[in-house]
């Protein structure tokens, strides 16, 4: 029993929405880079067009197939913004609400992504924070396991290799991203996805690969259920993560950093 802590002593607030249409996990992935955001929490009200969200299995240690819901209100939706495998990674959960058989009914779970029809947001981001992900035995999930500070401020304890005073409190987060890039030179560039593997698209979203060819043309089925191709050789195919079984792989454009 116990808990894993840091303080965030400096906040700021980003209010705004998302425009009717928007797919939810790439409007969110924009503002990371529109805002500088790292660790940030998020709450936001509306509805959706469509949403998809799913539950984890604790025994299976897996997420179950993904539930859609169409034209519903959003209650209420409850996230953060962390690291994950070197990437910012948005973990959301949201409460939606519809009429079925002249009932209203209430739904929850992890969001998948979703098409939405009205959201109204309000993100407080913790720029001095470093909030790292990674695979925690007790659970099979992806948790906070790094909680750190950016320039060694506030009760968190410093790494192995840095100590507070040698963190220069003008060091970026694209600083880090230059010497993490110089450490690990396209190392991720080696991994090729299989069948039944996932990817993680920035516009497609969390995609599952139902076919590959000799030439590099993946089969993928979006969130939606539609299938779509893909050249993957032209892709950056980043380290697989394991969740609840599944090997997913980030891709992104060659020469994005």
């Amino acid at each position: 029993m116990g808990t894993l802590t840091v303080e965030a002593r400096a906040t700021r607030q980003i209010v705004g929405r998302v425009v009717r249409g928007s797919r939810l996990q790439e409007a969110f992935r924009q503002l990371v880079d529109e805002h500088e955001l790292r660790s940030a929490w998020v709450s936001a009200i509306g509805a959706f067009e469509w949403i998809e969200v799913t539950e984890y299995d604790q025994v299976e240690r897996r997420y179950e197939e993904p539930h859609r819901f169409q034209q519903c209100e959003l209650l209420s939706m409850q996230g953060n913004l962390s690291e994950r495998d070197g990437e910012p990674f948005w973990h959301l959960h949201a409460t939606v609400s519809l009429r079925e058989n002249g009932r209203d009914v209430t739904y929850g779970g992890h969001v998948v992504d979703g098409s939405v029809f009205a959201l109204e947001f309000r993100i407080e981001c913790f720029d001095e924070l470093e909030l790292k992900r990674a695979n925690d035995e007790a659970t099979g999930l992806q948790l906070w396991a790094d909680l750190g500070e950016r320039a060694g401020r506030g009760h968190a304890a410093p790494g192995p290799e840095i100590a507070p005073e040698a963190a220069p409190a003008g060091v970026t987060w694209e600083m880090a991203a230059q010497v993490s890039a110089r450490a690990q030179p396209a190392a991720h560039e080696e991994y090729k996805p299989e069948k039944g593997d996932w990817i993680e698209h920035a516009k497609f979203g969390l995609c599952k690969i139902e076919g590959l060819s000799g030439d590099g043309v993946c089969i993928i089925k979006l969130p939606d259920a539609r299938r779509k191709k893909i050249k993957i050789d032209a892709l950056q195919v980043l380290a697989p993560r394991s969740d609840g079984g599944r090997r997913i792989f980030s891709v992104r454009a060659k020469g994005k950093r």
